[in-house]
């Protein structure tokens, strides 16, 4: 008789489980048992239809274990590559997050800067207030005596007054400056919350 294997046998016969192939041996030498001159028939016969049953058994459990494997080999796939892809978005968070603190270090020594000469416009301006109140060398033959005097109260007053609004501006840019980093730390940890959670399942 002739044994059609059908197309691509080759390839379907390497690509199957071990088990199957091993089960398809075996159905193959109990065929040709049948062929020995001492085998009895009818025994053959009676052995040969519970062995087929065994033999459907043992393929569909193979198959079946091999389509397990690969759901399995996929699910590891597909947990590698989220896996991967929530590295490289905190990798990208954190060049974010390293971005904003450079951006904010150098909006702070600006700022540093800026106050820096807004103390010393300040200073000339303290300066230039009090020097107003220098009294005038003495010159000979003039009176003075009607001259305005002004009390070292008042002068002090009015240092008191530029020291003050010189904090009041400073701690208003510093206070601006710490309001906007934390604004943008909380947005880019609000993305990161809201990515992991997305991706989380």
């Amino acid at each position: 008789m002739a044994l059609n294997v059908g197309q691509d046998f080759k390839k379907r016969w390497l690509t199957a489980p071990e088990a199957v192939r091993q089960t398809y041996q075996d159905d193959l030498a109990r065929i040709c048992d049948l062929l020995l001159p001492q085998t009895a028939i009818e025994t053959w016969t009676t052995q040969d239809q519970n062995a087929q049953q065994a033999s459907f058994e043992k393929i569909d459990q193979a198959y079946a274990d091999l389509k397990a494997e690969l759901i399995e080999q996929a699910r590891i796939r597909k947990q590698l590559a989220l896996e991967q892809s929530l590295a490289e978005k905190r990798q990208q968070q954190a060049q974010y997050a390293a971005s904003l603190q450079a951006d904010e270090v150098q909006q702070f020594q600006q700022q540093t800067h800026e106050l820096i000469a807004l103390q010393s416009s300040i200073q000339q301006e303290i300066e230039s207030h009090t020097a107003r109140y220098h009294q005038n060398p003495e010159q000979g033959g003039i009176e003075h005596s009607h001259s305005p005097q002004v009390s070292d109260e008042h002068i002090q007053s009015d240092l008191e007054s530029l020291r003050l609004r010189l904090e009041l501006e400073a701690d208003g840019l510093i206070e601006q400056a710490i309001t906007v980093f934390r604004a943008k730390l909380y947005t880019a940890a609000q993305e990161e919350i809201e990515y992991i959670l997305k991706n989380s399942n």
